[in-house]
């Protein structure tokens, strides 16, 4: 294919020439006009030079696409061990190729049957006089970054992610998973600021902040006005589990497994319960009971401690925006449910008991009260303080949360004690939506999502 390409160009430069030739030759006479034959000469030699020259280009092209078939063939066979794998850019949304892998890094769980066998591997590695490195630990830490690079000594073996993923499953399967009721966002940055409604009060010329509409004459002018917002910013925290474990459970891989889902992710999903309950703001979610807009209820004149009546029901129920009923929870403490039964047999307006309690088992987790659901969580105070009912819909409450888990070992850490180091890592952050309860169109009453009752002491 080579000698006719190069005789391709040699006929495209030889009837180059021969028009060449022509056009000296008329120039050398006095710069003459060609004769017709000349003419009809030099024309065609411009076409056979321009031909060959296509012929070219043309078998040129053709040898490119059948190189890249090539390719592609060669491509196609070498991704049966081996493959590509693209991610997505933060940006854009487009993808690009970011490094080749083998096929073991496409099993999520690195070759590992569960969790246990991982750890025990990464035990075995870490101690002097054991089997060598697990073939599998070394790929995962060759693959590593920062301080895992090449060797899990210089910082710990990174977790499989198929069992990060098991984790962060084991959160929202829990039964008192808070945050599956707020508003959840994913936070990818560092921060995320949402512009929001600053209105406080319903009262004409306050709603949405400053929004007025007036009822207007003809060819009258109307009166502006302006709405106006605020801002709210969430910003995760990061909270961490630091487990140590001991040869004795590493050596029952299958209890391992079952130990640290259940360490770490109960552990994780307590505090995260507990600060969108109590939080203090201060490195961690700012807590309903602690937010702004949280109204907090009287008890009533002469109210023994430790009690529930049904005058503080009504009253936190009676405050909480008819807009916020749909979706809203009786949050409680178990101390509070004798105080509660004996409101089943006090009867409202229609005959039904303000207390409704499940009549088997089945219907247990069902109880009412005022209607609305009850949900025990041992996140709220104990009878008779601040927290121990708090009537809340946390679809008001804005949650943002970074990520998921993030995992990562050491066998080197508590090397002397025969210990292994699990360390886990969760970053959330969140506020209530209103930043004050709200005053109604018509009362004083202050409405809210959120109710809590006074300390009865």
């Amino acid at each position: 294919m080579a000698k006719n390409l190069n005789d391709l160009l040699a006929l495209s430069s030889k009837a180059a020439d021969e028009a060449q030739a022509l056009l000296d030759l008329a120039e050398a006479e006095g710069g003459r006009d060609f004769t017709a034959e000349e003419e009809a000469l030099f024309d065609e030699c411009i076409a056979d030079s321009r031909t060959y020259k296509e012929r070219y280009d043309a078998e040129v092209a053709a040898d490119q696409q059948r190189a890249q078939r090539q390719a592609q063939l060669e491509e196609t066979r070498q991704t049966l061990e081996q493959t590509q794998v693209t991610r997505t850019l933060p940006r854009g949304g487009s993808t690009r190729v970011s490094q080749v892998v083998d096929r073991f890094f496409l099993d999520p769980k690195r070759g590992f049957a569960h969790i246990g066998e991982f750890a025990l591997s990464v035990y075995e590695a870490g101690h002097p006089g054991r089997a060598m490195a697990d073939e599998r630990l070394v790929k995962i830490a060759a693959a590593a970054t920062g301080m895992n690079q090449a060797q899990g000594s210089q910082g710990g073996f990174m977790v499989p992610p198929q069992f990060s993923m098991t984790l962060w499953d084991g959160m929202n399967e829990m039964p008192e998973n808070l945050m599956s009721l707020c508003d959840q966002y994913t936070v990818t940055g560092e921060s995320l600021t949402f512009p929001a409604n600053a209105e406080t009060s319903r009262v004409t010329g306050s709603r949405y902040g400053g929004v007025r509409g007036y009822w207007i004459a003809e060819a009258t002018q109307i009166t502006s006005s302006i709405p106006t917002v605020r801002r709210m910013k969430l910003e995760p925290q990061e909270l961490a589990v630091l487990v140590y474990v001991t040869d004795k459970l590493l050596n029952n891989a299958p209890a391992m497994e079952q130990y640290l889902r259940r360490a770490a992710t109960d552990e994780i999903m307590f505090l995260v319960n507990d600060s969108i309950i109590n939080g203090n703001g201060v490195g961690q979610p700012l807590g309903i009971l602690n937010a702004a807009a949280t109204i907090s209820i009287a008890k009533e004149t002469g109210q023994d401690a430790n009690t529930i009546i049904l005058e503080n029901i009504n009253k936190m129920y009676a405050r909480c925006h008819a807009r916020a009923r749909k979706g809203a929870v009786w949050f409680i403490n178990q101390d509070t449910e004798p105080q509660l039964e004996l409101l089943s047999a006090v009867v409202g307006t229609g005959g039904i008991p303000v207390f409704i309690q499940g009549q088997n088992i089945a219907n247990a987790p069902q109880a009412r009260l005022k209607g609305l659901p009850i949900m025990p969580i041992e996140y709220c105070k104990t009878l008779g303080t601040v927290g121990d009912i708090i009537l809340a819909n946390l679809g008001f409450y804005a949650l943002g949360v970074r990520g998921g888990i993030d995992e990562a070992m050491s066998m080197h850490l508590r090397f002397d004690f025969a210990e292994t180091a699990f360390r886990f890592m969760f970053a959330v952050d969140g506020q209530s939506w209103l930043a004050s309860a709200i005053t109604p169109f018509n009362g004083t009453n202050t409405l809210s999502p959120f109710m809590s009752l006074a300390t009865r002491a």
